[in-house]
């Protein structure tokens, strides 16, 4: 890439389409990658950039063309006063209203931390009143009201005329000092909060006057207080406070006294009619006229903000720039080429770290602030928008203006709508039409654009009659991620790999047909395009490339043999109860129903005890993509009010629980449950489905009377599949075979080979242990089990290993 002219660098941050170049700031040359360029509100241009060397920088920008006869620019006070802080889109929410939307902008000045908390310490001057006069050490920002901006050093001056006399007003809205006289207006707040030692005059001014700056005001005496303090200020009104001499020449007014007040403000030798002031720090401008302030130099990499304005003053640019982070923030050298770069002319540095925020309305903060949230700031200036409403979209426009796609890329861009005034009224719009050349690429189905042509080139976008454009550059390698990184598949549906591409902020999908496949075992299963179909049970592992990229995929075929399988037979031992106190139970084999051969029973006496419940847990994977889960129980005249059954979703940690409530209370019930009604089971991500217990509440019951709560089984079903008998599941962790076994010598071959402790238990359909046996650590994935003097019937294996247990139905001939 070829590095370009800075000014050339203007021009391309809010050009149609923003394309990647390099730009040297101190000396070291970043590439440039767009993230965002589009307009936030009437003649307002919102720039996202990441640039990157071998360090990284996320900067902001906003571009305010104050020409437009619908945009101003104003100063906000946290709260609306100089002791207060708040976030930036707190006040921008706050402050708007029709007729005046306050939709972008950044933190303000610099203020006290200890003391007056959110004190300004350079001017502040908000709606042509001032709030913080401007001190002799900082610069401000400050714009008239025919929306002329000026930086540099501010300097003020105030009197009150009252007949022959004139006096000076030492400070606004700040401590009463010995023998000073102040003025307190609404950015006070709601009172002066002085002391008792003075004389206070509230003033209003006479019809036909408002406050501002380097003019004449007259103003009314309404009321006058001696010796009392804190005087309240109430709406549109002001107080002059005096002590001492100052306090003396309060004294002389009365009530219904015309005055004379004049607020004189000089910004480097200029009196005009300011009406909006922020301030900044206490150095040179760090770009002013044109040139980089290089001897008075903030030379600490933080987030930073700042503020200033193009050559012919018709633009007022902001930028932020992120840091103490994955960004690792600018000098003020730094930022002042970054502003210039954007067509800055004239800029300074407002303050910065934790505090640095851009807010645009339609997308809250912008930017990662470095306390992790919005701190709240002394003040902030924004730029305000008085366009009429109107929710009819007259210009759309796609937020990311050039699109990287590797081929076969699936994406379908966000694009927002505005007004015929410019103001964004839509940032999700939906309903966008695409259509494209058949060398750039394709429409799919559901309307996202595909990049299956030669070459890149202009995707058109319709909404209602109005149209933009935007453009699309092919990548020949991208870095890609598969969605999961193992996915259990069977036989009845094919599975084709989700596949998703990252480039700058956009995620998009790859369609699998674009990368190269290969499997490492392929009598498990086949990948064709991407598309993975299943063989036969096993794990084996499937790679994807695309140019430069890899991604690996784990895939576990678990292919059901019946449309029927017994998941768990409830062997006691394998099973943990809780039951509420005093209550006392067994889990066992006894008292089973006379017709069933496995299972178990709940048996206990009950006791009278606030909500009785018994609770049976164990942690079971189910097999495969099951489609419903059956329970069958007997309820043996227990009086169950409800049961709570648990699962958990492999992609989602958090579990899913339904009510269970009608049972059958003279025979077997059996409990058919879609997990559907439990998750979105038409994506794979969420298998293995697993169970984590059922919860059984009792209802109404005697008192010392003997009751059983029988469980036979659980099953899972699978649609599309013949039934053929109730077969028993082959677990996911582990196989079992010979199944039937005739040679009294059983192997176990586990799915992956480990050290854990392996525990075997034998037990008889009525749930008695026959034989147990346990493997030391063996670094294997195999053990033999042996079977000597075992007479032949159908028994259950339960086979432990590590925190895993998981059992199957064992048939020995």
């Amino acid at each position: 890439m070829k590095k370009i002219h800075l000014i050339i660098i203007a021009c391309l941050f809010f050009s149609v389409f923003s394309i990647a170049q390099t730009i040297s700031i101190d000396g070291k040359t970043y590439t440039i990658d767009t993230l965002a360029n589009f307009k936030v509100g009437p003649g307002t241009n919102y720039t996202s950039l990441r640039l990157q060397a071998n360090s990284r920088l996320d900067v902001f920008f906003l571009k305010v063309d104050i020409t437009n006869p619908y945009i101003s620019i104003k100063t906000v006070l946290g709260r609306d006063s100089i002791y207060n802080g708040e976030q930036p889109s707190a006040m921008a929410k706050r402050k708007s209203k029709e007729g005046a939307v306050y939709f972008a902008g950044t933190n303000g000045d610099f203020y006290e931390t200890t003391g007056y908390v959110g004190y300004p310490l350079a001017g502040c001057m908000v709606e042509n009143e001032i709030a913080k006069i401007p001190t002799s050490s900082r610069k401000v920002f400050a714009i008239d009201e025919n929306k002329i901006p000026g930086i540099g050093q501010m300097t003020y001056s105030g009197t009150v005329k009252f007949g022959s006399e004139t006096w000076n007003i030492n400070t606004i809205n700040h401590i009463r000092n010995e023998n000073q006289l102040v003025l307190f207006n609404q950015h006070n707040g709601k009172i002066t909060r002085t002391n008792a030692f003075g004389t206070e005059v509230l003033i209003q001014l006479v019809p036909d006057y408002s406050w501002g700056a380097n003019k004449t005001l007259k103003a009314r005496v309404l009321k006058i207080e001696k010796n009392i303090g804190s005087m309240p200020i109430p709406k549109g009104q002001a107080v002059l406070s005096g002590h001492g001499t100052a306090a003396l020449n309060l004294d002389k007014l009365a009530v219904n006294d015309e005055i004379e007040i004049n607020i004189n403000l000089t910004l480097d030798g200029i009196n005009s009619s300011y009406s909006q002031m922020v301030g900044g720090d206490n150095r040179n401008l760090m770009l002013k006229n044109g040139i980089i302030e290089t001897s008075q130099v903030w030379a600490e990499l933080h987030p930073r903000t700042g503020i200033g304005f193009s050559q012919d003053k018709k633009y007022i640019i902001y930028c932020v720039v992120d840091g103490r982070g994955a960004s690792v923030g600018v000098t003020t050298k730094q930022l002042a080429e970054l502003m210039k770069s954007a067509g800055a002319y004239t800029a300074f540095n407002m303050d910065g770290g934790g505090s640095s925020a851009m807010y645009v309305k339609e997308f809250g903060p912008v930017n990662a602030t470095s306390d992790g949230i919005e701190r709240s700031v002394a003040n902030g200036i924004f730029a305000v928008s008085s366009a009429p409403v109107d929710q009819t979209i007259a210009e759309i426009k796609s937020l990311t203006r050039v699109i990287k796609l590797p081929k076969f890329g699936v994406f379908m861009p966000d694009f927002i709508g505005y007004n015929q005034y410019g103001t964004l009224i839509n940032k999700d719009l939906t309903g966008v039409v695409l259509s494209c050349a058949p060398e750039v690429g394709e429409i799919a189905p559901d309307g996202r654009f595909v990049a299956s042509g030669q070459n890149g080139g202009i995707v058109t976008a319709t909404y209602n009659n109005v149209s933009t454009q935007f453009e699309v550059e092919l990548v020949s390698s991208a870095p890609i991620a598969f969605r999961l990184d193992s996915v259990i598949i069977d036989s009845r549906k094919d599975y084709p790999v989700q596949i998703q591409s990252i480039i700058g902020k956009n995620t998009m999908d790859v369609l699998p047909a674009a990368l190269n496949w290969t499997v490492d075992d392929a009598d498990i299963c086949s990948v064709e395009e991407g598309v993975l179909k299943a063989k036969t049970n096993g794990t084996t592992f499937v790679y994807g490339t695309l140019g430069d990229f890899k991604d690996t995929i784990k895939v576990i075929v678990q292919i059901p043999s019946s449309g029927r399988m017994v998941q768990d037979y409830f062997v006691p031992s394998t099973w943990n109860m809780e039951i509420s106190s005093p209550l006392t139970a067994q889990m066992t084999t006894q008292n089973l129903p006379s017709n069933w051969t496995s299972g178990a029973a709940i048996n206990f006496v009950y006791t009278t005890t606030r909500a009785p419940n018994v609770k049976l847990t164990k942690n079971i994977q189910f097999y495969g993509q099951p489609d419903s889960l059956r329970i069958t129980l007997n309820t043996g005249g227990v009086n169950i009010s409800k049961l709570i059954l648990s699962l958990n979703a492999n992609n989602n940690t958090l579990p899913i629980t339904k009510d269970i409530t009608s049972f059958n209370a003279s025979a077997d019930t059996e409990i058919t449950l879609p997990f559907s009604s439990f998750f979105s089971i038409n994506d794979v991500a969420v298998y293995p489905i697993k169970f984590n217990y059922l919860n059984f509440y009792l209802g109404a019951l005697v008192n010392n009377q003997s009751y059983t709560l029988a469980l036979k089984d659980i099953t899972l079903c699978y649609k599309g599949l013949q039934i053929s008998g109730w077969n028993d599941i082959t677990v996911s962790q582990f196989n079992v075979f010979p199944n039937p076994v005739n040679n009294k010598e059983l192997n176990i071959r586990f799915n992956e080979t480990s050290s854990d402790k392996v525990q075997i238990d034998l037990y008889s359909l009525t749930g008695e242990k026959i034989k147990t046996q346990s493997y030391q650590s063996e670094n294997s994935n195999q053990v033999v089990f042996k079977l000597d003097n075992i007479m032949s019937g159908n028994y259950i294996i339960s086979v432990h290993r590590g925190n895993n247990t998981a059992s199957v139905k064992l048939t020995i001939k």
